[in-house]
Order: C-alpha cells, then sequence, then structure tokens
C-alpha cells in the first residue's frame, strides 16, 4: 500500500498498547485485542484522545468531596469530645457533692429548680441534721407544720434551728452565720448585699438565693393610738425623729416612742427606711424579737412598732395601722377578717405599699448542704410547701 494513501487514511490508535494502524471501523486492537476508545487520526493532523471515564474512586477523591469528608469527620469528633467532657464533668460534680452521712442517690441532684406537688415528690433529699437560722418568719412556718411535713415525707432528713452564739437571731444574723459555715441554709426578707457575695467569694464558695413568699410590713401601735392611718413618707419621719408626737398626724398629744429590731440582727429598719437608713433617729429603741416589740408596744402609751406578718396576725392586745402610698391618704389595711388573716389580695396588686420577698438562702460550696438547701427549697416551692406557706399567713408566690 502507497504510503501517502496509508498517511491519509484514518485510523484508530490503541491506547493501551499504543498500535496505531487500527482501521478506522475496528472495535478492537488488532495487536493486544482490547477495546479501542480513541478517535481516528486524520491528515496531517495529530492522534485527538477521547478522555477516559474516570473511575468511581476518582470520583469520591475529588477536593471538594475529600474537604466536605474531613470537615463532617472534624465536626463529629468534637461532638463526641464535647459530648465525654459533660458526662465527666457531670459525674465529677456529682461525687463532689456526696458528704459524708449522705447516701448515693444523693448525687443526682440538679442545679436546675423543679417544682413537683408533695414534700414526698421532692427527689435527692440528703440524709443528716441540718442547722437553719435567720428571720422569725420560720417560726410561723413551723408552727403550721412545715417540719412535721418534712419529716413525715423525708425522716432521715432533720432540721434543727440553730440560734446565734453572739446577739440575737434575724436575717443579718442569719446570713453572718451562714458565711462562718454555723448553717446550713437561712430565711431573710431582704435581697442579698454585694458586700455578702464578695465575702462568699472570698471565702471559696458562692451565696445562692431564692424566693419562696411574699411578705408586708406590718406596723402597730398602743391599742388607744386611733387614727385612720399613716403614709409611708409619715412612717419613716417617725423613725427619723422628724415626727415625734401623734399630734402631729392627727393623733392625741401624745409622744411617740418607736420600736424596731436591732439592724445588727434584723434587715428591718434598713429595709424600711431605704436611703434614709443612716438617718435613724436616737429615740428609736431597739429590741430582741417580735415578742418584745409586741410587749413593748402593748405596754408604752405612744408605742409603735412593724415586722412581718406572721408574728403579729390575731394579736388582739395592738393595732395593726393601715398604710397608703408615699404622701397620699389612700390607707390599705393589713388585715383582714378582724385582723385574723393577711389582705393577700393588696399584697398580690400591690395596693398595699410596703412588700416584700422572703428568700432561703444556702451556700453553693460543692457539700451536702448545698444538696439541702436545694433540697428545703423545692420542698418549700412545692404545691405542698406553697400551702403552708398560706396557712402561715404568708402569700404563696407559686
Amino acid at each position: 500500500m502507497n504510503p501517502s494513501k496509508l498517511n491519509n487514511q484514518k485510523t484508530n490508535e490503541c491506547s493501551h498498547c499504543g498500535y496505531d494502524k487500527n482501521p478506522i471501523e475496528a472495535k478492537r486492537c488488532r495487536k493486544c485485542g482490547k477495546p479501542l476508545n480513541v478517535v481516528s487520526i486524520g491528515e496531517n493532523s495529530k492522534a485527538v484522545t477521547q478522555p477516559k471515564p474516570k473511575p468511581v474512586q476518582d470520583l469520591l477523591l475529588t477536593p471538594w468531596i475529600v474537604r466536605s469528608v474531613f470537615g463532617l469527620l472534624f465536626l463529629f469528633l468534637s461532638w463526641l469530645i464535647y459530648s465525654l467532657f459533660i458526662t465527666v464533668s457531670n459525674v465529677s460534680n456529682s461525687d463532689r457533692l456526696v458528704g459524708s452521712g449522705s447516701s448515693s442517690n444523693n448525687a443526682d441532684i440538679s442545679p436546675d429548680l423543679k417544682l413537683y406537688n408533695s414534700i414526698k415528690d421532692v427527689p435527692n433529699v440528703p440524709e443528716g441534721t441540718f442547722n437553719y437560722g435567720g428571720g422569725a418568719t420560720f417560726a410561723a412556718l413551723t408552727a403550721r407544720g412545715l417540719n412535721d411535713a418534712i419529716a413525715r415525707a423525708h425522716p432521715n432528713f432533720r432540721l434543727r434551728y440553730t440560734l446565734p452564739r453572739e446577739g440575737k437571731p434575724g436575717g443579718r444574723k442569719g446570713i453572718t452565720m451562714l458565711l462562718d459555715s454555723q448553717l446550713s441554709l437561712t430565711l431573710q426578707g431582704a435581697s442579698l448585699r454585694d458586700a455578702d457575695y464578695d465575702m462568699a467569694k472570698q471565702r471559696g464558695f458562692q451565696l445562692k438565693q431564692v424566693p419562696i413568699a411574699l411578705d408586708m410590713f406590718v406596723f402597730f401601735t398602743h391599742r388607744d393610738i386611733s387614727i385612720p392611718g399613716l403614709s409611708v413618707n409619715q412612717l419613716q419621719d417617725i423613725y427619723t425623729g422628724k415626727i415625734t408626737n401623734w399630734s402631729q398626724v392627727g393623733g392625741p398629744n401624745l409622744s411617740i416612742v418607736p420600736f424596731s429590731r436591732d439592724p445588727k440582727n434584723s434587715t428591718l429598719l434598713s429595709e424600711f427606711l431605704g436611703s434614709k437608713a443612716e438617718q435613724v433617729s436616737s429615740r428609736v429603741q431597739f429590741i430582741i424579737d417580735y415578742t418584745d416589740a409586741i410587749r413593748k408596744v402593748a405596754s408604752t402609751p405612744g408605742g409603735i412598732s412593724f415586722g412581718g406578718v406572721g408574728p403579729i396576725v390575731g394579736q388582739q392586745t395592738i393595732r395593726p395601722l393601715a398604710v397608703a402610698r408615699a404622701n397620699t391618704q389612700e390607707y390599705i389595711q393589713p388585715f383582714i377578717e378582724d385582723n385574723k388573716r393577711i389582705n393577700t389580695n393588696a399584697v398580690r396588686d400591690s395596693t398595699y405599699p410596703l412588700t416584700r420577698r422572703l428568700f432561703i438562702v444556702f451556700r453553693q460550696d460543692g457539700t451536702i448542704d448545698e444538696l439541702a438547701g436545694y433540697a428545703f427549697i423545692q420542698m418549700l416551692l412545692s404545691k405542698e410547701g406553697q400551702q403552708i406557706v398560706e396557712k402561715a399567713e404568708l402569700v404563696p408566690i407559686r
């Protein structure tokens, strides 16, 4: 065959063995016998090879596929490490919270407070004897059966009211005892101060406060003082010495004798006076407790004092005062039904001007006391606990 003619003849080149003399119509290479997959070679042209179909493994190893796979793998490993860390951390914290005398189920405590129907439903209640203290409102709760209900539901959770080694019991004294590790928990009618948080931090733990009820400041006088009521401004003027005679507020010509709990033990006076707390009159006589306040006012013509609802409601030897907001004369009675019950509606709708929240305060220190604090609060916040709060003439928050 003429070579020039052969050069013009179209042929197929084998991509396997390189043989380039295969006729254009050939399906297989005449030399190696493998299938032909190249285009023809024409005159004055070079062989143009058809691209081979890529194997599946080549497609799977494209850069974007590789990057996506590694990204997903990274996310999965990150999630796995995080889950492992959280699990180990929870186990560590649970083990840390188990103290001497506590049972193993105490390790399941969760820092999130939950609401239950009954005191018995509250889980993770530690075993042991726990000291509590603080405001006199605890006495009203105890009198209405709180401790008895807890003892029936959790007989190994024992509460012991603890008096201070020095001074008289009260909200401020309770916080001091809590900071000094003398109490597991305490009750007070004022929010914690920045100084309280700072002191706890210096000692290596934190304080937590949780509201459990609403209360009010109830002012009361000697029974012979008959006036329609006093405004908040007038009451503050009495305790700062601006008003000293009952005739200045529509009463008899009689000197006013104000009594109050000692600010060293109780937050009552500082809460009531607020920014005027440093202006307390020298005429104010400090008393030991509510019992002493009621006795002193009942026996002192011109006497006046105040406190929380619990110890005052139902007292017949004194006269509760209606109170008006600011400097108005819109007097609201603290009690109803012949002074036998708290005016709950006036507290809830804030028409009574002097209300406050009651808090349980406890230490977050990783000990069994922390478990006791969480358990006690959840008991008080249960439906059963809030019913006892109501029986103690406080206003439930639940």
